[in-house]
Order: C-alpha cells, then structure tokens, then sequence
C-alpha cells in the first residue's frame, strides 16, 4: 500500500484557462499547496500540480493543468485539452478586458475538449472589491446562460478556492457515474440472464 497521495479511484484532468495576469497560476497552487506567490510570474507553456481529495465515496487525484494565457502559447491547445473532464475559465473581476475575451476562451475550449466537459466560470481577485470592474450579477447571469457554474474567488485570501475546485470535481464525478449509469442501461438487454 502506498503513501495517501498515491492511492485513489480516479484521476480527473482540469484545466485552467484564461488571460495573462488573471490569478490562474495562483488558485493552482493555492488549491494544491496552500501557498499565493504575490511576485508570481508568467506561465511558460503549461505546468501541472495534482492534490488527492475525496468525492463522495472515492478518492480523486485532481490533476490540475496551468497554461500561459499568452496568445505565442496557443499551439499547445489540443494537447492541453486532450482528456480533460473539467474547466475553470478564469477572468479577473478589477479587470473587464478580461471577461470581455471569456467567449472567445470558451469556443476554443469546446473546439478542443471533449463535449461532456464541466465548466465553471470564475471571477478571481475579490480580495480588490474596491477595484470591482465586472459585477458579480453579470458573470453570473453569463454563466446561467451558458449553463457553466459560477463562483468568485481570492486566491490572496483563500475566498472560495477549495469550493471552486470542490465543485468541479464533484459535478465532474456526477457527471462520469449519469455517463456510466446510461452505459450500463443501454447493455442490460445482454447482460440478464434467461
């Protein structure tokens, strides 16, 4: 038997995405070292860090992928995206820019991922409430609306990252088991016995 880090049910892939400068790299390693690096720098191609946690009943190894939000990095997308089950699109609530381009994230994300992938958007920062550029009623009224979840967070003080994170692994779980329920319904014909 293993250390606890090593022994899990499943391993969910989750990218995070977004434009430079959004936090993306910070709620990584908030969610997977309890650490915030305020002279955090810019993401060279992508980085990953896993943390275990358990959903529901099993043990989940959350892979969770960091990639630059550079534009001179979007050759890497397909592979970036390949077997991923969920989604955090990030933007930064003091800035508008930011939430502006969340679109244009989403269509390469359903371009390159597979269709059942879980989404959330999320507005980052709310530790700079005064410097509040997108109301929280709008981003959220956007993700009702593109049937994404939503959540704000600080990945400064901690405000809602480990519920962000939570929440995509479990609706990601939820998910896989409809998925699989649909599956075995749809072979019980052949597995009844006479």
């Amino acid at each position: 038997m293993g250390s606890p880090e090593e022994d899990y049910n499943f391993v969910f892939k989750v990218v995070l995405i977004g434009e430079s400068g959004v936090g993306k790299t910070n709620l990584l390693s908030r969610f997977t070292r309890n650490e915030f690096n305020h002279d955090s720098r810019t993401t060279i191609g992508v980085e990953f860090s896993t943390r275990t946690i358990l959903v529901g009943d099993a043990v989940v190894k959350a892979q969770i992928w960091d990639t630059a939000g550079l534009e001179r990095y979007r050759a890497i997308t397909s592979a970036y995206y390949r077997g991923a089950v969920g989604a955090l699109v990030v933007f930064d609530i003091t800035k508008h820019q930011t939430y502006d381009v969340v679109d244009r994230w989403l269509k390469e994300l359903y371009d390159h991922a597979e269709a059942s992938i879980v989404v959330m958007l999320v507005g980052n920062k709310t530790d700079l409430a005064q410097a509040r550029e997108v109301p929280m009623e709008e981003a959220k009224m956007f993700a009702d609306n593109n049937g994404l979840l939503f959540v704000e967070t600080s990945a400064l003080d901690s405000t809602n990252v480990e519920e962000a994170f939570e929440t995509i692994l479990k609706g990601t779980a939820l998910e896989l088991s409809q998925a699989f329920e649909c599956e075995v319904a749809a072979l019980s014909p052949w597995l009844s016995h006479p």
